[in-house]
């Protein structure tokens, strides 16, 4: 017996305008000595804000990148970067890792003229090749092993091979995994996994769109996947009036945030997580996605 949960979606009427900061070369929140060092190159035309948090804390301003500009980091194992442009949208996010590889990324605009920005990793000289092909800060189409959260390889595969399905029936353009977004995605299941609440964070908490869904089974039933989410999510499809083109109050009133996230024009990068928790008897699934950009902003166009 499988007992669903109607999924929930978050709505981002307005997008903050973070204010400027001198660029600092000290991480915040942490007094330790660490030798590891982020650079960010910025090779855009235009400046680029950093936020960034110590592992466990709160998200903080921390400075901005002007055009051109490059800065090494010293950072703690964990600790996160998120990246947003001066129309105060996330494009990229990094958690440093604890090994000390060279960590390097630049800052870019992505192709075809919109505007738009993406993290890239720099390449190590002489890289060793990596048959798992694992995703990085910039996202990949094709996931690898590592995808940032409790998502197999082949379940973060199909998350975004359903959700560019379903892109391409509308004309908008695929999106790609990000184990960076996936990790930010997993705390998020873990936390309603915890807490047993399924809820969105107050308005103006998360950086990303986001999507929720959860389904329980009991012992002998069929364990609720992530293409069950998906499933949920694009059933709102059907609610969409023919002729809608921009989202609206009205319109996101009608019940179709989980389907218009999915298929936003403007998002390119996806990731998520997936927790399990004992609720009356069900073993409950939680399926978490996040949006990057993120979609169901006010007057902007859904497709």
């Amino acid at each position: 017996m499988n007992r669903l949960i109607r999924p929930l979606t978050v709505l981002l009427a307005a997008l903050l305008l973070l204010p400027a900061f001198p660029l600092r070369l000290a991480a915040q929140g942490n007094k330790n000595p660490t030798n590891l060092v982020v650079t960010f190159t910025n090779t855009t035309d235009r400046k680029v804000i950093v936020n960034s948090s110590a592992p466990g804390q709160p998200l903080q301003p921390f400075g901005e990148l002007q055009a051109g500009q490059s800065a090494k980091m010293k950072a703690y194992p964990g600790q996160r970067w998120v990246f947003v442009n001066s129309n105060g949208k996330v494009f990229g996010e990094y958690v440093t890792l604890a090994t000390p590889r060279q960590q390097a990324f630049s800052i870019t605009q992505t192709a075809g003229g919109g505007g738009g920005t993406t993290v890239k990793p720099v390449p190590t000289p002489n890289p060793k090749p990596n048959a798992g092909g694992n995703a990085n800060a910039g996202g990949n189409a094709n996931v690898g092993g590592n995808t940032g959260s409790r998502l197999t390889a082949q379940q973060a595969q199909q998350m975004v091979a359903y959700h560019n399905q379903k892109r391409a029936e509308v004309g908008n353009g695929a999106v790609t995994w990000s184990a960076q977004i996936a990790q930010y995605a997993q705390q998020r299941a873990d936390y309603i996994a915890r807490t047993k609440q399924l809820a969105h964070l107050p308005q103006g908490q998360n950086p990303y769109g986001e999507n929720l869904a959860s389904g329980g089974s009991t012992g002998g039933g069929v364990a609720y996947t992530v293409i069950n989410a998906c499933d949920g999510w694009y059933a709102e499809k059907a609610k969409m009036p023919r002729n809608a083109r921009t989202m609206t109050v009205d319109l996101f009133n009608k019940g179709v945030g989980h389907y218009t996230q999915m298929v936003w024009k403007g998002t390119t990068q996806i990731g998520a997580g997936i927790a399990q928790y004992q609720q009356n008897g069900f073993t409950m699934t939680v399926v978490v996605c996040c949006y990057s950009p993120p979609g169901n902003v006010i007057n902007q166009p859904i497709y």
